[in-house]
């Protein structure tokens, strides 16, 4: 799996794609492999595809009555839906996760966070900009319930890129964020929103 994590780290995703493809042929990887084939696919723009493995994954969760995993499936088929654009499909996956987190997963602050966020993004994409807001500023509470610094540092980029569309600063909920993601040791994520910020200070 580490070459395969390899390639998808460096965004490889044809190399990546490969490698994961002969992984599920092996029962001891077969989920993990579908999952990150699936999350690789998305990354190409591949979302029939993606779709189609995240849901065989929420069937089996399902049918174990593995709920993390049910709620991890649905997420992603979230996140699918919110690259392609289709924001209310995808809040229709993050409606069914939040209940299901509700329910049964209650002290899952982290995943909580992820569901949040994503309902910022799907606001975003809608123009729903006090939504959007308020999504964000929720998982960054449950993020620091969690004490999580992906999760703090993606709610921080989302609240400066709600503040963009706002007309207001977004420098300093960017610099959050940065501080987050370093120490979350993502240095891509960092880089990213260095990127961000130097887009608006330009």
């Amino acid at each position: 799996m580490k070459a395969a994590f390899d390639a998808f780290e460096r965004e490889d995703w044809t190399e990546a794609e490969r490698l994961y493809r002969t992984q599920i042929a092996n029962p001891e990887q077969e989920e993990d492999a579908m999952y990150m084939l699936a999350f690789t696919l998305a990354m190409k723009n591949e979302f029939t595809e993606a779709r189609t493995l995240y849901k065989e994954l929420l069937r089996r969760a399902e049918r174990q009555n593995h709920d993390e995993s049910a709620a991890t499936a649905m997420h992603q088929l979230a996140m699918v839906c919110r690259m392609e654009g289709d924001a209310a499909a995808a809040r229709k996956w993050l409606e069914r996760e939040r209940t299901l987190r509700r329910d049964r997963l209650q002290d899952d602050h982290a995943g909580h966070s992820a569901n949040a966020y994503e309902f910022g993004e799907a606001a975003l994409i809608e123009g729903k900009l006090e939504e959007a807001i308020g999504a964000f500023r929720l998982a960054l509470r449950e993020g620091k319930k969690a004490g999580d610094d992906m999760c703090i540092a993606c709610s921080w980029r989302g609240i400066g890129q709600a503040s963009v569309r706002f007309g207001h600063d977004p420098g300093p909920a960017y610099e959050q964020s940065i501080g987050a993601f370093r120490r979350a040791g993502d240095f891509k994520g960092e880089a990213e929103v260095r990127r961000l910020l130097e887009q608006q200070s330009g």
